[in-house]
């Protein structure tokens, strides 16, 4: 585990609505975490490996 720096970015689709990308703010015990929203949907999806 090492310290993830929480990012976060967002971006339009052509139909108008918006997807937002964060990364380093939740699940910071795995190796890597992203947490994709768009409206009412959000999924977080995890890594974690062994060395």
């Amino acid at each position: 585990m090492g310290k993830q720096t929480p990012l976060s970015t967002s971006f339009k689709l052509p139909d108008g609505r918006e997807v937002f990308i964060e990364t380093g703010k939740l699940a910071t015990q795995a190796d890597g975490s992203v947490v994709v929203r768009m409206g009412n949907t959000m999924l977080l999806a995890t890594v974690v490996s062994s060395k």
